[in-house]
């Protein structure tokens, strides 16, 4: 018993991590401080932090305990609260009731769509309902089709483009309340472009003033060069410019206006789509209580979520799961605030306080979104020590090289060695960058860091990236 005792305690010993000695702390801090030696950075708000997740050491920090802005590593906050709370098996709902009787697969009065927030209401969810209402035998609804939108109540975005990052939020939304618009050559040069959008709408009006050209030659067709003008009645996308003759398919995300006529209005064309019209005009109003349920298709896994919101930077998505905690937590209808107040709990139980903090919204859109480095590692740290969220957390972030915002990044020779060695989370703001995330090192150790810099103009964005990989590589070689 004492032989096997003994063995056991030298495996430990074996795959144990060793502590970084004194003098090798010393050395990486040396290393870092010569990264922020660097004129440049002097005149910026900068912060940094890193620590071993497996023998607890902070590795080295730089003005740790300033608050900078986070942009969207703010969503990293966001989502651990989420998943702290729910796990990452939870999921959301909208439903479809009825305020009458289905008759012989007539639904004889009003059908009702009762957002909860769902942050993923796809068009597959949409389906799933519609197939489900088909194998009821549902065939037609001779009433209204009327919206209920009160659980939650959006606040307004920091910025109001066309992008999709400004998505519009709320309780009733379909996928992300974006319109991708796609683009592919037509078959001979000079040939207008193929351009069509998604989701098939009568509320999309296409404008497509496209060109098939040689590739390389006049403008492409972009994000600049592709306009959304909103209607009371929908939305004109209108496009100019040209696409190589060789080019594959892409795509162009606008957002959208009025989420919850959007929806609505998505709903019932798709359900006469597939064979069940809707009698009435589309409304919006409260559901009444004696209503009843005739199907409410799950979304997505919450760990699914996440990765959404983490790998791909969703704002919307981020924006959504603050406010249903909001809701669930406070009462309807959810908001920002009350959002807010719920993350306030989770984060007290992390150790973060007031000081450590400011958050404004769920997806960091705002600059006033502020955070220490220090409290960013704190977070991530606790969330990598609990085993039932560490997997589908760690998960949720884009592999360095791989997938997400970051599949470009360290695919520079200087850098490839870090390749599916990092999982990171990147934010970009205007004056704003920010890295972090975690890093398996060299020496197998894995490194929980944070880097937010702040204050440079817009030409110097990849500047500051140059920075930040270079303050990861020297997490990497330890």
């Amino acid at each position: 018993m004492k032989k096997f005792s003994l063995l056991l305690l030298i495996a430990f010993k074996t795959f144990a991590q060793t502590p970084y000695s004194p003098q090798k702390l010393t050395e990486i801090q040396k290393a870092v401080d010569a990264v922020y030696a660097e004129p440049f950075l002097d005149t910026l708000r900068c912060g940094f932090f890193a620590k071993s997740m497996k023998t607890g050491q902070i590795l080295a920090q730089h003005n740790a305990d300033s608050l900078v802005s986070t942009a969207s590593c703010l969503k990293l906050v966001t989502s651990a609260a989420a998943l702290d709370r729910w796990g990452g098996d939870h999921q959301f709902r909208t439903g479809f009731y009825t305020d009458g009787e289905i008759v012989d697969g007539v639904v004889e009065k009003n059908l009702y769509l009762k957002g909860y927030g769902d942050p993923y209401f796809l068009p597959e969810i949409l389906l799933r309902a519609i197939y489900h209402m088909k194998a009821l035998g549902i065939r037609e609804v001779k009433g209204k089709l009327i919206a209920d939108d009160s659980y939650l109540v959006d606040s307004e975005n920091a910025e109001t483009n066309d992008r999709a990052y400004s998505a519009v939020g709320g309780a009733l939304g379909f996928n992300f309340n974006i319109v991708n618009v796609c683009v592919r050559p037509g078959k001979n040069l000079g040939d207008t472009a193929v351009v069509f959008a998604e989701p098939i709408s009568k509320l999309i009006k296409i404008v497509n003033g496209t060109k098939t050209s040689d590739s390389g030659t006049g403008i492409g067709v972009n994000h600049n060069t592709t306009f959304a003008r909103y209607r009371p009645d929908g939305i004109t996308i209108s496009l100019y410019g040209s696409i190589g003759l060789d080019e594959p398919e892409f795509n162009i995300f606008k957002r959208v206006e009025n989420p919850t006529m959007w929806t609505a209005t998505i709903v019932k064309e798709t359900m006469a789509m597939y064979g069940i019209p809707v009698r009435g005009d589309i409304t919006k109003g409260r559901m009444p209580t004696d209503t009843k349920l005739i199907i409410d298709p799950p979304s997505y896994d919450l760990s699914h979520i996440i990765s959404g919101v983490n790998k791909w930077s969703n704002n919307y998505v981020a924006a959504q799961l603050l406010m249903v905690m909001g809701a669930e937590e406070f009462g309807a209808p959810g908001s920002d605030e009350k959002g807010i107040r719920v993350v306030r709990k989770f984060l007290d139980k992390v150790g973060i306080s007031t000081k450590e903090i400011i958050m404004v919204d769920g997806s960091g859109l705002y600059d006033r979104n502020q955070m220490t480095t220090r409290a960013q590692v704190k977070m991530m740290d606790y969330m990598y020590k609990d085993f039932r969220l560490m997997p589908e957390y760690v998960a949720s972030l884009s592999i360095a090289g791989v997938d997400g915002t970051e599949k470009k990044r360290f695919k520079k020779k200087s850098h490839k060695e870090m390749n599916k060695n990092a999982r990171l989370k990147v934010g970009f703001l205007y004056g704003v960058n920010g890295l972090s995330g975690y890093i398996q090192t060299t020496n197998k150790d894995v490194v929980a860091f944070s880097i937010l810099t702040n204050g440079h103009g817009k030409d110097y964005y990849d500047t500051v990236r140059q920075f930040e990989d270079m303050l990861v590589k020297i997490l990497y070689d330890l």
